[in-house]
């Protein structure tokens, strides 16, 4: 998108009922906004006073206050100062770093971030030998509620489904989730990204968690690939084909960021309550 002051998502942003992280004050449900920088930009950001300042080539400067931001998508070809990379994490903003064609790369957050009653849970779980089970059998369950919740939202509103579309979306969401994922691109995958990177924040749950036999839960992937499944629910098959252009698809995803921020939290209160029960069985 092309970077101006209303890089800002417009509109209110619902406030998470995690608690807010230590180093970052709590934000008012007006008060913060994604900002989303073309992964084509090439340009310079470093710190002024309380704010960013973004300088590219035939654009004209901009700041963007660091207590007004929640988190960043940014391309590789934007380079970053020491300082705002160091205030972005002193004010706990994560950064999704995203490819020329949109796909995330990979996210900054600070080292340290406190730990709430989910992280020391999942530490516990992840302990198991089946953990990898319990928690792919969370995941399929989720994206059939998805699925289902979707069904029903069409069927009130006089639009049902037919019951071999219906079953063609659970054998790609469900059933071939991974191949299903790989098809996608665009600057989207970076916005879904930062979603989960941010989510995770606000549990105080680390992006990447390792269990029993050396292999590592990669929750911002997964988290993102879960909202994939919202997405691709609210923007039909083709919708998609036409979001080749970034400012179309910036203005899709302003649209439903409420509604996959609810998502993202919805997800993680419904993991925190399986992991919970799994313990309580096994206690």
């Amino acid at each position: 998108m092309a970077v101006a002051a209303r890089s800002l998502e417009p509109g209110p942003a619902p406030v998470s009922k995690a608690p807010v992280s230590k180093g970052r004050p709590a934000a008012g449900p007006t008060s913060r906004r994604p900002l989303f920088l073309n992964p084509a930009l090439r340009g310079q950001i470093d710190l002024d006073g309380p704010a960013l300042r973004l300088r590219a080539e035939r654009r004209a400067e901009t700041r963007f206050p660091l207590d007004r931001v929640s988190r960043i998508v940014a391309g590789a070809q934007v380079n970053w100062s020491a300082g705002a990379l160091r205030a972005c994490l002193e004010h706990a903003i994560p950064i999704v770093i995203a490819s020329a064609d949109g796909a995330p790369l990979g996210s900054m957050l600070p080292a340290r971030v406190p730990a709430l009653p989910l992280a020391p849970a999942l530490e516990e779980l992840l302990c198991s030998p089946d953990w990898r089970d319990i928690y792919r059998r969370w995941q399929r369950a989720e994206r059939m509620r998805m699925l289902g919740a979707w069904r029903r939202t069409r069927q009130r509103e006089g639009a049902a489904q037919e019951p071999e579309a219906y079953q063609e979306l659970v054998r790609r969401y469900v059933y071939r989730a991974a191949t299903a994922s790989h098809e996608t691109s665009g600057f989207w995958r970076s916005a879904l990204y930062a979603i989960a990177v941010e989510t995770l924040r606000r549990w105080g749950v680390p992006p990447v968690m390792w269990g029993h036999g050396d292999r590592a839960l990669d929750l911002r992937r997964d988290l993102a690939e879960l909202l994939e499944v919202r997405w691709r629910l609210e923007v039909r098959d083709d919708m998609s084909a036409a979001l080749s252009d970034e400012a179309a698809t910036l203005l899709v995803v302003n649209a439903l960021t409420e509604k996959l921020e609810a998502e993202g939290r919805r997800l993680m209160h419904s993991l925190a309550r399986r992991t919970n029960q799994v313990l309580t069985e096994w206690r």
